[in-house]
C-alpha cells in the first residue's frame, strides 16, 4: 500500500537562508515518521544573491521533487496551488530601518489624523454647533462650549480606542482590529497579483 503524504504551503512565506528545504515553507504530514524526516530535509531552491528577492513557485514543482525521490507515495495538496518564496537575508541595520519606518508612520498618522479631524470639524461647523447648543441648554455660550468641546474630545478618543481595539500596545479584545483586517486583505491581494503577473510572464518555478 502506498504511503499518503499531505502537504500545505501558505500563499507567501519568508525565509532567511539562501538554501531552502521543504521544511522551510511546507507543512508536511505522513504517518511514517522516518519518511517525514527525509521529506523535510529535501533541498528545494537556492537564492543566488545575498539580497532581498522572491520567486513564485508552483506546487506541481514540489510534487515533482517528492515523486522523483519517493515514486511510490501518494501526495495530497491542501494548500495553495502557487505561492511566493520571499528571501530576506539577515541584516544588522534591519532593526534600525524598522524603527525609523515605524516612527515615520506614527508621525504621518498622528498629524494626518489631526488635520483630518480639524478639517471635518471646520467643514461641519462644530464650533458654531457647540455655541448654539450651549446657549440652548445652558444659557452660557462661553462656559458651555468649553464643556461640550471637552466631552467631544473624550468621546472621540474613546470611540477611536474602541474602534481600533487598541490602547497602546494592548488589545481590548481578541478580535482582529479593522486595520489588521485591511492589512491582511491587502497582503492577500498583493500576493495574488504578484503570482498572476509572474505566471503570465512565465517566470514562476513550474514543471
Amino acid at each position: 500500500m502506498n504511503e499518503t503524504i499531505y502537504i500545505k504551503a501558505p500563499q507567501c512565506i519568508q525565509v532567511n537562508q539562501p538554501d531552502v528545504t521543504l521544511k522551510d515553507f511546507l507543512t508536511i504530514y505522513t504517518s511514517d515518521a522516518h519518511l517525514k524526516k527525509q521529506l523535510r530535509s529535501l533541498p528545494f531552491y537556492h537564492f543566488p544573491e545575498q539580497k532581498k528577492q522572491q520567486v513564485i513557485v508552483s506546487v506541481m514543482k514540489v510534487i515533482e521533487l517528492i515523486t522523483k525521490q519517493f515514486p511510490d507515495v501518494e501526495i495530497n495538496n491542501l494548500g495553495e496551488g502557487d505561492f511566493i518564496l520571499l528571501y530576506e537575508p539577515p541584516s544588522a541595520s534591519e532593526r534600525v530601518r524598522e524603527i525609523v519606518f515605524t516612527l515615520f508612520i506614527c508621525l504621518v498618522a498622528f498629524f494626518g489624523g489631526g488635520y483630518a479631524i480639524m478639517a471635518y470639524n471646520t467643514d461641519v461647523g462644530a464650533k458654531e454647533l457647540f455655541t448654539y447648543l450651549s446657549m440652548l441648554f445652558l444659557g452660557n455660550a462661553q462656559t458651555g462650549t468649553v464643556y461640550l468641546s471637552i466631552s467631544y474630545a473624550i468621546g472621540l478618543t474613546a470611540g477611536m480606542i474602541l474602534f481600533f481595539n487598541h490602547l497602546g500596545n494592548k488589545k481590548l479584545t481578541q478580535d482582529p482590529t479593522p486595520l489588521e483586517i485591511q492589512m491582511r486583505l491587502y497582503e492577500k491581494d498583493l500576493s495574488t497579483t504578484i503570482i498572476k503577473d509572474s505566471s503570465r510572464r512565465g517566470e514562476s518555478i513550474d514543471i
